[in-house]
């Protein structure tokens, strides 16, 4: 299960040019590429678990490798 990082972690996590390691999004299960909106969602699911609510699985960006359709 990823970890659900504050706001405040979010912002922490920046480097000094105003990014995110790929490391530290996959520990938050973000999936890279970015996707737009990806850090409103991440502060969603955070949201939902403070109020006791169970977070929603993040959408996979790709699907399965075995649903692709190369034909």
């Amino acid at each position: 299960m990823p970890v659900l990082p504050s706001p405040e972690e979010i912002n922490a996590a920046r480097t000094e040019k105003g990014g995110w390691r790929r490391a530290q999004l996959a520990e938050w299960g973000v999936s890279w590429p970015l996707v737009p909106g990806w850090k409103e969602a991440l502060i969603a699911r955070w949201e939902a678990a403070q109020q006791g609510n169970e977070p929603p699985t993040p959408r996979p960006s790709t699907p399965p490798p075995d649903t692709l359709d190369f034909g």
